[in-house]
């Protein structure tokens, strides 16, 4: 009655029909009479009560036509029907003629197999999907403990539903642990496990060809001692001469990947965003686990398995697995069980899986979003294509059932929704574990997600009570009302504002330059020559080096290894950013420059040449415990004490974007520089959106990448003066802010940006010795190569060095 209040009869699928907050009522209290009291109760899943009544029902009465079991049900005949197709995919109900009707019966794939003279006793294919599933699904207190489970994992996602309070923050730290290695584990997969794993997954392979490239190249991984790549081809000179060796040497390595060889450890170093790779020995240091013992170990991980799925794992002859699983068959250590699919087919599993597959338990039916790689997934991934769809997506199990999909991928740091494909029924449980899965995904630094279509049509489309679903989780309509944004706003602004303001801000401005270049030192932490300082000023008297005194300006290292002119207090607290001690070796030569300035009296002193001083000099130099002073000395930095270093961390990010009007998490990092790890930076990000100084999301016309802006900076944008063309040298400390775009659109790493009516239309490399300008690369649109000629001219002409080259002579001959 519930159901057929909200149109059910209307339906083909009850999955269709939005059972949330749906109830019925039930007596609590009675009388002699009668109930006295009633109080509600939820609506359960009326598909899966459907499905567990058409399967009793011909379970205990035998075959039956669709007529009769129309009579039966109060439902419509098209969803029986759609039910009883339903089954009959999934190899649980059959139809035929059986008693002699007209009509073809309906009957369980079990019952049919034995009254067409099956004698072998086979057991319920859903019976066994869900001993699979219990076993896959186990959880545990420690990722570790999973791993010894299972044979192995390839995506954090894996952990999910497996490990109690896991996070996709703890995968980092997983990958790291010396325990565990990555490979291509099983054929050519590449997963994780442990390595006291490795034994089990080396008895299911044969032993590795070894050729004589693939024997050279594994002598430079001795065993026990872990090697970057670098080292095995360390040996082969990188020149034209030797370019079909070098070939050779990395074909080989592929080779030993391949099988096995070796194997790959993580190692997180200071100062450096992504890990380290380690190649660590396999060959020759692990005893492989006898064959027969890895196929019963695997079985037992594994089990219930087809024969067809053992191949997946092992990469041995057919031949010898078939003998190997006859063998542990007739030693009884393995049982075979026998299920419809939808022939006869024998699975091998332990014996005591082969009682317990035949115990009638309750099914788990908890909602699961796995990727098509998951342990679980994989095992009926065709079963899985069928019902859902061929191509790449996230699929939605609800129990051992593939109820859905949802088409997502990360670009530019956000997670782009494509389309979901769910049944209304399950909706709220849904939207529960997506927002599980969202919150996880903020730990990999990406916290928006932009949804776009639900079930094939435009979330716009969507009714009420989906919306409303969607808007409980965090998503809001954005922009046109064509798409739903979680964690953040869309709030387009042309690109042109953005530039004039951070211009403005950083006193390259026309209104904001300074008047000379002792006022314009005064308001940069540091700088490297004097390109990067004569942008900054209207008049330039007097070079870098002849301030160098009279503003008392060191010479060292900054952040991004860039060497700078700055006070001796700037590098004392780079120093204790980066936190790192010096050299045991080097610090003689510390002691005696925190006394003493003279480095011809060091040199005197230990009888060396100025050239071996340097090769001492110069690693201190580059890891900031040394600089050169204004006088021509040498002077030891001492880090700050009494500080707190993570405190002083986020306070130098803060003061490096405090004029930044609209930056992205990629262009806070580079001009963060190495010290800072993606996770330092984002959280100072959130620190100010949390403040209410952010905003976040996409905030750019025509950059489809997640922004942190200001947003007064963005309003009064327009107010200001447009932006004089001008060239913005590599040196200058706002390049790294401009290094993708110079990237993307000129082809260059490094190089010297042309601006022209607040945008970049032109790149060039040159050589500035001699005081020449000297061109040697240049990159522009045809249409704006004149007035980008221009802005180069007049750019030498403010730095009064004559501007040269044959790329120019070029531009001028056409």
């Amino acid at each position: 009655g519930v159901l057929a209040s909200q149109g059910a009869g209307e339906l083909d699928d009850l999955r269709q029909l939005y059972t949330g907050g749906l109830t019925y009522k039930i007596a609590n209290g009675f009388d002699e009479k009668g109930p006295s009291s009633w109080e509600d109760a939820p609506l359960s899943d009326p598909h899966e009560c459907l499905r567990v009544k058409l399967v009793d029902m011909l379970g205990s009465e035998g075959p039956q036509k669709l007529e009769q079991l129309d009579h039966r049900l109060p439902f419509p005949q098209k969803m029986i029907e759609n039910m009883l197709h339903e089954l009959e995919v999934r190899n649980v109900v059959s139809i035929g003629f059986y008693r002699g009707t007209d009509e073809g019966e309906f009957i369980l794939k079990v019952d049919e197999h034995y009254i067409t003279g099956g004698k072998e006793k086979v057991v319920e294919y859903r019976l066994l999907q869900n001993l699979l599933l219990s076993k896959s699904f186990k959880l545990y207190d420690d990722p570790l403990e999973a791993f010894e489970s299972h044979v192995m994992f390839q995506k954090m996602h894996e952990l999910l539903d497996r490990v109690s309070d896991y996070r996709f923050a703890d995968w980092k730290d997983l990958k790291h642990d010396p325990d565990v290695v990555m490979g291509r584990l099983l054929h050519n997969r590449v997963g994780y496990t442990k390595v006291d794993q490795l034994p089990l997954l080396l008895g299911l392979r044969p032993e590795p060809w070894i050729g004589e490239m693939e024997a050279k190249v594994l002598s430079k991984i001795p065993p026990g001692v872990n090697v970057v790549r670098q080292d095995l081809f360390i040996d082969i000179p990188k020149d034209d001469e030797h370019k079909r060796e070098l070939s050779h040497a990395k074909h080989a390595l592929a080779n030993l990947e391949r099988q096995m060889v070796f194997v790959k450890q993580y190692e997180e170093l200071p100062e450096r965003k992504r890990s380290l790779s380690l190649f660590h020995r396999v060959h020759e240091v692990y005893e492989p686990m006898p064959f027969l013992e890895a196929l019963l170990e695997l079985i037992a991980r594994i089990g219930p398995v087809k024969r067809y799925t053992l191949g997946n794992y092992i990469s041995r002859s057919p031949e010898e697995v078939d003998e190997g699983v006859r063998e542990l068959v007739d030693a009884g250590k393995v049982s075979v069980v026998m299920a419809l699919q939808p022939d006869l087919t024998e699975f091998y599993c332990m014996p005591e899986d082969a009682i317990q597959v035949r115990k009638s338990v309750r099914e788990d039916r908890d909602m699961r979003i796995l990727t098509q790689s998951d342990p679980f997934c994989s095992r009926f991934i065709q079963e899985v294509r069928y019902v859902l769809k061929q191509g790449w997506y996230y699929p939605v199990f609800k129990g051992v059932d593939p109820v859905g999909r949802i088409l997502m991928y990360k670009v530019n740091d956000y997670l782009e929704v494509r389309d979901i494909h769910i049944p209304h029924a399950y909706l709220d449980e849904f939207t529960e574990q997506f927002e599980r899965l969202l919150e996880n995904y903020r730990d990999t630094l990406v916290d928006v997600a932009l949804m776009t279509n639900f079930n094939g049509e435009s979330i716009a489309l969507a009714d009420d009570t989906t919306k409303k679903a969607f808007e409980d989780i965090g998503f809001r309509f954005v922009g046109d009302g064509e798409r739903m944004m979680r964690g953040g706003v869309m709030d387009p602004r042309p690109r042109n504002e953005s530039i004039r303001t951070l211009f403005y801000n950083n006193n390259l401005h026309q209104e904001t330059r300074s008047e000379n270049e002792t006022l314009a030192v005064r308001k940069i932490a540091e700088v490297r020559d004097d390109f990067a300082l004569r942008g900054r000023c209207e008049m330039y008297r007097v070079d870098l080096k002849s301030m160098a005194t009279a503003s008392q300006l060191h010479q060292g290292t900054n952040l991004r290894s860039h060497r700078v002119y700055a006070p001796y207090s700037h590098f004392q607290r780079l120093l204790t950013i980066r936190n790192q001690p010096p050299d045991e070796e080097l610090l003689d030569v510390l002691d005696f420059f925190s006394e003493n300035s003279d480095p011809q009296l060091f040199m005197d002193r230990h009888a060396m040449t100025r050239a071996e001083f340097r090769k001492l000099a110069q690693p201190l130099i580059r890891s900031g415990h040394l600089v050169q002073d204004y006088r021509g000395g040498f002077r030891t930095v001492d880090p700050l004490t009494d500080v707190d270093v993570l405190e002083l961390k986020q306070e130098y990010l803060r003061e490096l974007i405090e004029d930044i009007p609209v930056i992205t998490l990629k262009q806070f990092e580079r001009l963060a520089g190495r010290p800072f790890k993606p996770e330092d930076v984002m959280d100072v990000l959130k620190q100010l959106e949390d403040d209410g100084v952010f905003i976040k999301g996409f905030l750019l016309e025509d950059m489809f990448e997640i922004c942190w802006g200001r947003k007064e900076m963005l309003e009064n944008a327009s107010e200001l003066d447009p932006m004089r063309d001008f060239v913005l040298p590599p040196s200058d400390p706002l390049a790294p802010y401009f290094s993708a775009l110079l990237r993307e659109r000129f082809g260059f790493g490094s190089a010297y940006l042309v601006f022209h009516n607040e945008d970049a239309i032109a790149a060039f490399k040159a050589n500035t010795r001699n005081d020449i300008i000297d061109v040697t690369d240049f990159v522009t649109d045809p249409k704006l190569e004149k007035e980008a000629v221009r802005v180069i001219k007049e750019f030498a002409w403010e730095h009064n060095m004559p501007l040269r080259g044959k790329v120019l002579d070029r531009i001028r001959g056409r």
